[in-house]
């Protein structure tokens, strides 16, 4: 377990046996493949747990066993181009980040432990910018078993990643534990870059928002707002006012949530970024929708849905499921089916996307009147899954249309039950106690 209150080892000067056990957890060797014919089990253990020193021959022996070198060489070179390496993943350059990974991954070998360990650190980065979550749980369950020998700022940046990693599976409350622990060692470490101190803080705004906690993602992403605008990272700060626009939607602040979102787009339309641009269309909608003007919602919707990236048409999804439901709200059915089917071929090609295919499947029995097939969808599937990952706002919706249907119909024990469903997540979402 990290203990916040360790001193800072210095990681070039580690102890031998720390740097066999890094070297054997890399190589993928247990510690019998790494001791057979040279020494025993138990004495292996003991020399990476720096209880005792081996002799000259056993270290040698050991050395080329593990193909590597344990006589530190100054790497401060490649050090750096590490350190930009992972700077280029926060700033998201992408071609640069792939060709600088197999660049870094051929010349990786010949450099000291230290080096060595960040660039194992930044891979994990590496996949989860790329989304490659099984290589990322991969590396995770390897730098678990060398964290023993982390210094104060590698502990930092796995804790960073491993929120990352969390954030990605939608376990909000976990990603927001890992921050939590990263902040208090970032706050012992005054080598980190106020870039770096921002990035953290737009990750905490990005967690509180999604566990639904306003005031924490405003106070959050505001001082990372500050850091951005005071560095001129025109890209970040206009992140930052999307991620405020839609905290001020959420606490009915409608004016101070357009502002921010139009100078979000000032900002999209000079970089010509079409990722932004299509994000804020998308919260645009979001806003025009809760004030009840769904059809220049529905505009703002499309506009996001035709900037997404056709090669990857998962992404599309959410803009199909916010376009079906202004054109529900609105009554218009037949718009309803056709985004809705739109939505399920995407689906039917593509694996995954469990969320949406509850949305869509429950959506299906509205259109056909099937509400009985709707409400058995939502207990059995939907609500758990929405429980499991925090999903407030969908379990508000379904478990009202759910209410109402069951109240028209005179079963009133059944709409009580949904109506009290509403009242409990709108009660985590005000914080009424």
């Amino acid at each position: 377990m990290l203990n916040l209150d360790q001193p800072s080892a210095k990681t070039t000067n580690m102890d031998i046996g720390s740097k066999i056990k890094f070297f054997r957890i890399q190589k993928n060797l247990k510690q019998d493949e790494l001791a057979k014919g040279i020494i025993s089990v138990s004495y292996l253990s003991k020399i990476e747990n720096n209880q005792t020193s081996p002799s000259e021959e056993v270290l040698k022996l050991l050395c080329e066993r593990l193909d590597v070198s344990l006589i530190e060489q100054q790497d401060d070179l490649i050090f750096q181009e590490i350190m930009d390496w992972y700077k280029l993943m926060v700033s998201n350059k992408k071609e640069e980040i792939e060709y600088k990974y197999e660049e870094l991954s051929k010349r990786i070998q010949s450099a000291n432990t230290k080096t060595y360990m960040y660039f194992v650190l930044f891979e994990l980065r590496y996949h989860l910018y790329f989304r490659n979550t099984n290589q990322a749980k991969v590396l995770i369950e390897k730098l678990e078993q060398f964290m023993d020998i982390f210094d104060i700022q590698m502990h930092y940046y796995f804790q960073k990643f491993y929120s990352i990693y969390e954030y990605r599976l939608t376990n909000f409350v976990q990603a927001l534990k890992h921050l939590k622990t990263a902040e208090k060692l970032l706050q012992r470490n005054s080598n980190f870059e106020k870039s770096e101190e921002a990035d953290l803080y737009y990750m905490f705004g990005l967690t509180y928002s999604q566990l639904m906690i306003v005031p924490l993602s405003i106070t959050y992403t505001t001082k990372a707002l500050h850091e951005f605008q005071a560095t001129y990272e025109f890209k970040r700060s206009a992140e930052c006012q999307i991620l405020l626009g839609i905290s001020y939607r959420r606490i009915g602040e409608y004016d101070r949530s357009e502002e921010s979102y139009l100078l979000a787009q000032k900002v999209s339309e000079s970089l010509n970024n079409t990722y932004l641009k299509s994000l804020i269309h998308h919260n645009l909608g979001k806003l025009y929708s809760i004030q009840g003007l769904h059809t220049e919602a529905i505009i703002q919707f499309k506009n996001s849905y035709e900037l997404k990236d056709e090669n990857k048409p998962l992404r599309k999804l959410n803009s199909i499921y916010c376009i079906l439901l202004e054109y529900d709200k609105l009554g218009e059915v037949a718009q309803c089916k056709k985004w809705l089917q739109v939505g399920k071929q995407i689906l039917e090609h593509h694996q995954g996307a469990l969320e949406y295919q509850y949305y869509f499947s429950m959506h299906e029995s509205i259109l056909a009147g099937d509400f009985e097939r709707f409400d058995e969808i939502f207990q059995e599937q939907a609500m758990p899954y929405f429980l499991e990952k925090e999903h407030q706002e969908p379990l508000i919706l379904y478990a009202e249309r759910l209410a109402q249907y069951f109240e028209k119909t005179f079963k009133y024990k059944k709409a009580s039950q949904y109506y009290s469903i509403c009242y409990r997540e709108i009660k985590k979402q005000t914080f009424l106690r």
